[in-house]
């Protein structure tokens, strides 16, 4: 998580805007960056996945809350109304974060290509330790920035690992059930 930490911080200090928020030149992939805790923010979250690289975060989905720090992830398989707040952060020590939108054609075309799992909790909210293979993707993928002549050649395999990872890991038949829903992995407002 280290690599991720110091990759996501560069990358975010260098191209944050007023809110913190750092697009990329990568479709569905941003950083964010916070300095305190923030106020409660309401969206309709669309399927991603949040991993947080320093400070801490409490999302709520109906009845149920979530609160999840350094070296965890927050995924969201579906669309669904959440209340969130960056709990901890500060100058000295802000609050960091690698979030990257699902991709329902990337997920399909690689669960065709992998072994059935076993049926599991369908929640389309949940949080855990992040994977060392998803946390060693998203770090080389935001250091992929720094080349932007790679980028055309590169960003979508590893968009495409990164999936993989998610996929092959705790949460993978999580992924696969928000990916089968009617409405799940569709486009809607950003989640910070």
């Amino acid at each position: 998580m280290t690599d991720l930490l110091h990759a996501v911080r560069r990358y975010t200090d260098a191209h944050a805007d007023l809110y913190g928020i750092a697009s990329t030149p990568i479709p569905g992939l941003t950083t964010i960056r916070a300095l305190a805790p923030s106020d409660l923010a309401f969206a309709i979250s669309r399927p991603l996945v949040a991993l947080v690289v320093q400070g801490a975060k409490h999302v709520t989905m109906g009845t149920q809350g979530f609160a999840f720090g350094a070296g965890e992830s927050l995924l969201i398989t579906a669309d669904v109304p959440t209340v969130s707040q960056i709990i901890r952060a500060s100058p000295a020590a802000p609050y960091y974060s690698f979030v990257l939108e699902l991709d329902p054609a990337v997920i399909a075309e690689l669960a065709a290509g992998m072994k059935a799992v076993q049926a599991a909790d369908d929640a389309p909210v949940r949080t855990d330790t992040t994977d060392a293979e998803v946390a060693d993707a998203a770090a080389r993928l935001i250091r992929l920035l720094d080349r932007p002549a790679s980028l055309p050649l590169l960003k979508d395999q590893l968009v495409r690992e990164l999936h993989y990872w998610l996929l092959a890991g705790r949460h993978g038949t999580a992924i696969r059930c928000g990916s089968a829903g009617p409405t799940a992995m569709s486009r809607a407002s950003p989640a910070r």
